[in-house]
């Protein structure tokens, strides 16, 4: 047995309490009284990011600390991502790569390594076995954690967030409420949105599947009917993954505006050819800070010549094709020279969000329209074990990409009849299949998310959503911005529904650098209370 079945551990269900202190966990007993009403931080989701939050307070807390973490889900840990039972599903960052800590990068390769110690770092992990991480790394973080730090894991649902005078107060579905000095929205990844075209009655059917993650989605779907998956990243992916494993041998038909399939990574143990030198992020950066001098002189000398002049973009910003077309000179410049194009690629991780956050919203825009689908592609890659697996289905005819539009759906007796145009036509086309899946990815504005807490908070004006709408509008550190603009004291929030202002945040990597920080700022404002 792995690491992950060490030691005893209670959660899951709201009379089941954890309490840590000198001697480690004394959980695995069942009390028969509801979660304490008061606590320091509650956390609100138990998927990947909240547990990455939890795990970083229960590390860092030196004094006695009270954190609740809400989750209705069965698992912790889990969340959308890590919650598949395929052995098929794997990362799509290699696994030295996927430490839960920010200060050992190798921890979950040693994890791994316990039953498989040949395990290299650019092997790409089971999903699953992810999820049993991040759950080991909570136990273990807990029955290390100082004297007096308690953790609570109620199996429930959040429903509401009110300000209290001195914090927040949670409601739950239950009918429970809990206080809290704060609260972290920790709410992962949405369902996907239906698309807003007509849909002649298809939704409300057992032919449409909103999402392949809901339990039991690919079931009903016969071996040799067929299949069009709306999306073409790496859902559509593990959709396809699953239907295989179901033993699938229908047509499945994949689209998408760009009909673009995520690039695999490069396979386990290749190398950069010994007389090309990889592209370090250095020289990208200086080119791209070439770029802002220019365009920071260029608005000197039109403010020196015209002092009352409207207009001018400000030199803090950048325009995208100027991003662009420097990535490209360097890319190429090294692709010359024998380098891999994924290394320049790799290399604007670190700065992925302040280049996003130095575009305007017009450039954000912009990039989203017409370069959104091609830079997913490249950065959001799959293991190139399962590229060989799609490259398969395609030869075989077994996959079919398609790029376009839907444009309306319309459910026949024994099919769907799907009116789409194809990229670069005018005249629309008919494709008839038995069932749809929507593999579009989760939907990321906040107002159409579904969630009660998200809705309430919304409509009493104490968050509101980005200027793009693609998640909450947040301060630097995380804190939920009001209907004003105003940053809560109390309200917090990290992963995906940061979207909007720091573009990159979905992936273990930037979610687990957002939990450390979140964790050392909220741990501060205990220690020091406010005024």
């Amino acid at each position: 047995m792995g690491l992950e079945g060490q030691g005893p551990w209670a959660y899951g269900q709201s009379e089941r309490v954890a309490t840590l202190g000198r001697d480690g966990i004394r959980g695995g007993r069942t009390y028969n009284r509801a979660v304490n009403s008061r606590q320091d931080v509650i956390i609100i989701g138990a998927g990947a990011s909240g547990t990455l939050l939890a795990a970083c307070l229960l590390r860092g807390a030196r004094s006695p600390l009270r954190v609740a973490l809400v989750e209705r889900g069965e698992r912790l840990g889990r969340g959308v991502a890590y919650s598949t039972t395929s052995a098929r599903h794997l990362l799509n960052v290699p696994a030295g790569r996927m430490s839960a800590w920010v200060d050992d990068p190798e921890h979950f390769l040693r994890w791994l390594r316990v039953e498989a110690p040949d395990t290299p770092p650019s092997a790409f992990a089971e999903r699953r076995r992810y999820g049993q991480y991040l759950e080991f790394v909570l136990k273990d973080t807990a029955a290390k954690a100082a004297p007096g730090v308690q953790l609570e894991t109620p199996r429930d649902e959040v429903t509401a967030v009110e300000d209290t005078a001195d914090g927040v107060k949670v409601t739950l579905a239950s009918g429970q409420s809990l206080e809290a000095k704060g609260a972290v929205l920790a709410l992962g990844n949405a369902m996907p949105a239906d698309l807003r075209v007509p849909d002649g009655g298809l939704y409300a059917s057992a032919r449409y599947h909103r999402s392949p993650w809901v339990p039991g989605a690919l079931e009903g779907i016969g071996s040799g009917e067929s299949v069009l998956l709306i999306g073409t990243a790496l859902t559509m992916v593990d959709t396809v993954l699953s239907l295989g494993e179901r033993g699938h041998q229908g047509p499945v038909h994949a689209l998408s505006r760009h009909g673009l399939l995520p690039h695999p990574h490069r396979a386990h143990g290749a190398k950069t050819p010994a007389a090309a030198e990889p592209l370090r992020i250095r020289e990208l950066l200086r080119s791209v800070r070439r770029e802002m001098d220019r365009c920071r002189d260029a608005e000197t000398a039109t403010q020196a010549a015209s002092p009352s002049a409207e207009g001018v973009v400000p030199f803090s910003t950048l325009r995208i094709r100027d991003v662009l077309r420097t990535m490209r000179q360097e890319v190429d410049a090294q692709a010359a020279a024998g380098a891999d194009w994924r290394a320049a690629v790799d290399s604007l991780r670190p700065v992925t969000t302040p280049l996003w956050q130095r575009l305007s919203e017009q450039e954000r825009r912009r990039f989203l329209r017409h370069l959104r689908a091609y830079w997913e592609v490249h950065r959001h890659r799959m293991a190139p074990e399962i590229h060989d697996v799609m490259d398969a289905w395609r030869r075989e005819g077994r996959l079919t990409l398609h790029s376009g539009r839907v444009l309306r759906f319309e459910l026949e007796p024994d099919a769907v009849a799907v009116d789409l145009r194809p990229r670069g036509e005018r005249e629309p086309q008919v494709l008839r299949v038995q069932h749809v899946i929507n593999c579009t990815g989760p939907e990321s504005n906040p107002a159409s998310r579904g969630q009660p807490v998200l809705r309430g908070l919304l409509e009493a004006g104490q968050a509101r959503a980005d200027s793009l709408g693609m998640g909450l509008a947040t301060a630097p550190d995380g804190e939920v911005l009001d209907a004003r603009g105003q940053p809560s004291a109390h309200l917090f929030t990290l992963g995906p529904t940061r979207r909007g202002d720091l573009w990159e945040t979905t992936a273990v990597p930037e979610i687990r650098s957002q939990a450390r920080d979140l964790a050392e700022l909220l741990l501060r404002r205990l220690r020091t209370p406010a005024r």
